[in-house]
């Protein structure tokens, strides 16, 4: 009995494998352009809206101006998103709220950003979804899905520039033109996965598709057991780097 269970376990884990890059290469679809359209705070979707305006008065309490609210559009098929862009002129620091809309479920998260003169982008931020695909190679990106709280999540991005920067100088972006920072970033998702063989353009050039190298690696990664190891290594990751900071875990930031 209990051999029958395992058996038919694996028989749908490997159906499961083999149906997933096939399901996800055909549906997914990564626009080219990034066009972000400003929208009021009062025009936003009550849905939307509790997801921002309580972190406007917090972030602007931490030296943060609020930028306004951006409408991505439809970056990946299937799916909205809308973004709250701050900026702290004097630090050169970035902070955003990205809520995500897909199949009638909304979810956001708070991140800090960080550019540097010499090419590194140090990122941190409460998102509690792992990427399928490599992080940009001059980007640092810790995540702290547990750390929701803007003050101590901006404390920690500090510290962790202290650490992984220390000595290099935050690089500006001209006052008015900050959300280029961002259409820069996202537009560079598409060629920089295509030169790793994850994706290649279509051939109006409008948007990205996967390749089946990209739609097996990111099918796999989301599935059990992968799914549940890549989650076991990055709390460990993020034990050892707070252990780093000094920090005695994750309860005391949330307490700070």
């Amino acid at each position: 009995m209990f051999e029958s269970i395992i058996l038919d376990t694996a028989a749908v884990l490997g159906l499961l494998h083999v149906i997933a890059p096939f399901a996800v290469r055909s549906t997914f679809r990564f626009s080219a352009q990034c066009r972000p359209r400003l929208i009021p705070l009062q025009e936003l979707s009550p849905e939307v809206a509790e997801h921002i305006e309580p972190r406007v008065p917090q972030l602007e309490s931490l030296g943060f101006e609020f930028l306004g609210c951006y409408e991505l559009g439809d970056l990946v098929a299937h799916s909205g998103k809308v973004m709250a862009y701050f900026c702290d002129r004097n630090m050169s620091d970035f902070a955003s709220i990205m809520v995500s809309s897909a199949a009638g479920h909304i979810s956001s998260y708070l991140e800090f950003s960080t550019t540097f003169s010499q090419g590194l982008t140090l990122e941190t931020n409460c998102n509690d979804t792992l990427p399928l695909t490599p992080d940009a190679p001059e980007s640092m990106v810790f995540r702290f899905s547990r750390i929701t709280d803007p003050r101590s999540l901006y404390r920690l991005h500090r510290q962790l520039i202290d650490k992984h920067a220390a000595g290099m100088w935050a690089v500006p972006e001209p006052k008015g033109q900050e959300i280029l920072r961002l259409t820069r970033a996202i537009e560079n998702y598409g060629p920089r996965h295509t030169k790793i063989g994850y994706m290649r353009p279509t051939p109006d050039g409008k948007s990205y598709r996967l390749t089946w190298k990209g739609a097996a690696l990111i099918a796999w990664r989301g599935l059990w057991p992968a799914s549940l190891i890549r989650k076991a290594m990055h709390r460990q990751e993020l034990r050892e780097e707070l252990q780093s900071l000094e920090v005695r875990g994750i309860a005391a930031l949330q307490k700070a």
